[in-house]
Parts: structure tokens; sequence; C-alpha cells
């Protein structure tokens, strides 16, 4: 081993730094979760039936569906994150919540999912979860925003 090589305990201490910062990010990513989800749940209780969700009409602006697409990518990530982060690896809001949300939200179209994803249409399932489930990773299109 040369003097520029780190050692085992070096290795182990950069480690251990690198966990404490991924820790921190999750926590805050957790935090920032807890209030969306406080916030749709509030939203989901006052919305009337067929009514958009004002938390989704308040905080896009007609962004393009690429966009919308990331930032539901990036809610089901966080969402996912946090869960897996718990002891018991519970989810922070039962899924059905959040696929309430997302169905409520005005960013998914249903039809439109279906219509351009003839794998799923045939499959059956639920575009909805599908969706959330693995189309928003696979960069696929909620809408025709």
């Amino acid at each position: 081993m040369t003097e520029t090589e780190p050692t085992l305990g070096e290795d182990v201490e950069a480690l251990r730094a690198e966990l404490g910062e991924t820790q921190a990010r999750l926590k805050e990513a957790q935090g920032e979760l807890a209030r969306l989800v406080r916030l749709a749940e509030a939203d989901l209780q006052r919305r009337r039936p067929g009514e958009q969700s004002s938390v989704a009409a308040a905080s896009v602006r007609r962004p393009a569906a690429k966009e919308v697409a990331a930032r539901i990518a990036r809610f089901a990530h966080l969402y996912r994150e946090a869960a897996a982060a718990t002891p018991d690896r519970a989810p922070v809001v039962p899924e059905a919540t959040m696929l309430e949300w997302l169905e409520t939200s005005g960013l998914f179209d249903r039809q439109f999912y279906l219509a351009c994803n003839d794998d799923v249409a045939n499959a059956g399932a639920d575009p909805t979860q599908h969706y959330y489930n693995h189309g928003s990773e696979e960069g696929r299109l909620p809408n025709t925003l």
C-alpha cells in the first residue's frame, strides 16, 4: 500500500460520513413528503366530487406533460424512499390514498394513458396504479398537457 491510498479506517470513516449525509437527505425528503401528503389529504377531504384538486391547480400552471411526469415520478420516488426507511418498511400513507390523490389531481388522464399504452390496456391493468407503480419511472406520459 502506498502513502496516498486510504487506510481501511479512513474508508470506513468516509462511508460513515456518506451514510450520515444520505440519512440527512432522506430525513429532509421524508419531511417534504409528509408535508405534501398532508396537503393532498386535506385537499381530498375538502374537494367535491368531480372537482379538480386545489393542490394541483395551485401548484401546476399547465406545464408540459414531461414536466408533470417528472413531478409525479419524484413524488412517487419520495413516497417509496420514505417507506423503505421506516423500521417496518411500511408506507407513510396507504397507497390507495396516493392513487386517489393522483386520480383527482387533474395531472393524470386514465383514457389518455390507456390509449397510449396498449400493453396496459391489453393486460386489463388499472391505469392509475400502473402509472404510479411503473409508468412514472419508465417515463410514460400521464396526460396530454
